[in-house]
């Protein structure tokens, strides 16, 4: 439950502390005083968008803090753990600060958290009906949901769109393949000639930078054979060339150096020169001889050349590329029939797991229809003593998906949507076309009975749930909304005496002006205080002690009242109605 709810610096409100009891919780007051701006911070604690202009005037800051009491309630405690927030002592505060920067931010028991965590926390403690939200219920996916959760069939459905995702998700996949395998398969004839080119290339790793090496010595051929003649010829020539010369110096610098060994260092470069200049002659002839004995094949490396740089052109790649295309396409070619192999095995695992989620999706259908004449019957004796005589509330599901659609399509999870008949002899519509704001008012607080036992939230906070009732009808919403608060604690604005006197606790929410401003407050009410603000409800302005009696009257009446059958039983409450046909 709501045990402690704090509001600071916001709208019209100073500073306002309050203190809810187990049971209903009712909040009167006149119209404009302010009801709604406390729900409104109740909805800016779980987390509803907030901006600066919910700052009082001359306030930097401003905020609200609940105190939730989570005592015997282990799964609320468990379902907060799966969001890592851990209770303490069976409590959780929740905080949201708004600053004047436009900034607002989060806290659950003194710990910063996103706003999205506080929302997930929120959704677990409170469940918050205004005007909006009654609109919601004419929303076929609204009603779907609050059907499935009263026939508990909402984790299944739940479980079967996770696996129609999964499966629109597969057959993409799916898809994907076939595309890529149909594609490699039209374009196999070229594929296959493809690789036979390359193949038949047999492309070596630095081949082509060979084979411009080669081509530049074959075209210049005979200046290179000229050179190395000439260098010979130079370095060799019996009398005048460079090797006679050289060992002639040795000869002479060996004799010199005899008569004063400091010049033996010469000798030996004489000798090192000697040497190296037989060894040039040495490998120029034999450079000579090679080109002499090579073939005259300029024609065969242009032509492999040719071949190179067309191939290149085609494929648009360097050699390097081309060698890496040959590993490539023999790779796509060997791939395609295991490829045609894997296709057929992911299509025939789809159609299995497709045809097991259509069984799911018939048991759920089935499932449903079992449920909706039970579900018909309870929302019937319920939308009788809210006012409705005889009025039906029907759910009606879609059919089961068509078996003729294609396999692997997985239909999606049919919705459902609620038909209303509010006068017998006249065919049900949907909700969504007939009913008005108060009837769907009533609507909204007869599926929130039905879902009070299924439903997790520890809150259920009702505005207006009063609208466009009154008199006997305005009693049986009290007393359905005092038997609420025996399973979950019932926050409830109201202008009804008859509902505000079925309260377990009463708080009045009043506006003043002093010293120029507005600020609105909040009361918890004494018996007697009680008796004063039922009267002014009944009378207006024009309370009095007749007004006053039958105040007293009505609360009363409400101690009275015996338990209300949690089925939907109607039971009479003479002393409350007495009361109210007696008001004026």
């Amino acid at each position: 439950m709501l045990r402690w709810l704090s509001i600071q610096g916001l709208a019209l409100v100073d500073s306002v502390e309050l203190e809810f009891a187990r049971g209903l919780n009712v909040m009167t007051g006149e119209t404009g005083a302010g009801k709604s701006l406390v729900l409104g911070s109740v909805g800016l604690l779980l987390g509803d968008r907030a901006d600066m202009a919910w700052l009082r005037t001359g306030e930097s800051r401003g905020s609200v803090e609940g105190t939730f009491d989570l005592a015997g309630r282990p799964d609320l405690v468990a379902a907060l753990r799966v969001l890592e927030i851990e209770p303490e002592e069976d409590r959780v505060v929740l905080r949201r600060e708004i600053s004047s920067d436009g900034k607002s931010r989060a806290f659950v028991n003194g710990r910063g958290v996103l706003l999205t965590q506080l929302r997930a926390v929120g959704d677990r403690l409170v469940d918050l009906h205004g005007q909006h939200e009654h609109q919601q219920l004419l929303d076929p996916a609204r009603q779907t949901d609050i059907f499935d959760a009263w026939a508990e069939t909402e984790e299944e459905r739940r479980a079967l769109e996770a696996e129609r995702l999964q499966l629109l998700e597969e057959r993409r996949r799916v898809a994907d393949l076939r595309v890529s395998l149909e594609r490699d398969r039209s374009d196999e004839e070229t594929l296959r000639a493809d690789a036979a080119e390359l193949e038949s290339l047999r492309l070596d790793e630095g081949e082509e930078e060979a084979l411009l090496r080669d081509r530049e010595r074959l075209l210049h051929r005979e200046r290179i054979l000229q050179g190395l003649s000439e260098t010979v010829g130079l370095l060799g020539e019996e009398e005048s060339g460079a090797e006679t010369r050289l060992r002639r110096a040795v000869r002479t610098l060996r004799a010199v150096a005899a008569l004063d060994p400091g010049l033996e260092p010469m000798v030996e470069e004489a000798e090192a020169a000697s040497e190296a200049a037989a060894r040039v002659t040495l490998h120029t002839e034999s450079e000579r001889a090679r080109l002499l004995e090579e073939p005259l094949d300029l024609d065969r490396v242009e032509e492999r050349l040719d071949r190179i740089y067309r191939l290149k052109r085609k494929h648009r790649t360097d050699a390097a590329g081309l060698i890496a295309l040959t590993s490539e396409l023999r790779a796509r070619l060997r791939s395609l029939e295991p490829g045609a192999e894997a296709l057929e095995q992911a299509e025939r695992a789809l159609r299995d797991r497709t045809a097991a989620y259509d069984r799911r999706l018939e048991g759920l259908s089935e499932r449903r229809v079992a449920r909706a004449t039970a579900f018909e019957r309870a929302a019937g004796a319920l939308l009788a003593r809210l006012g409705f005589g005889s009025a039906r509330l029907l759910a009606r599901t879609a059919a089961p998906a068509d078996r003729a659609r294609a396999v692997i399509d997985p239909a999606p999870i049919p919705a459902l949507e609620f038909e209303f008949q509010p006068n017998p002899g006249e065919p049900p519509r949907p909700l969504r076309r007939i009913a008005s704001g108060g009837e769907l008012s009533r609507v909204m607080l007869a599926l929130k009975s039905l879902l009070a036992d299924k439903d997790q939230v520890a809150v259920l906070v009702f505005d207006e749930v009063d609208q466009g009732i009154g008199g006997a009808v305005g009693e049986e919403v009290g007393a359905l909304l005092r038997e609420l608060g025996g399973r979950r604690q019932v926050l409830c604005i109201t202008h009804l005496p008859l509902i505000a006197a079925y309260a377990e606790r009463q708080l009045q929410v009043a506006k003043s002006t002093a010293r120029g401003r507005t600020a609105t407050t909040v009361t918890p009410l004494t018996d007697e205080e009680r008796v004063e603000e039922i009267a002014r409800l009944l009378a207006g302005a024009r309370a009095s002690e007749t007004t006053r009696a039958q105040a007293r009257e009505l609360l009363q009446g409400a101690r009275r009242a015996p338990a209300v059958n949690a089925r939907g039983g109607t039971s009479r409450r003479p002393a409350a109605r007495k009361a109210a046909k007696g008001r004026g």
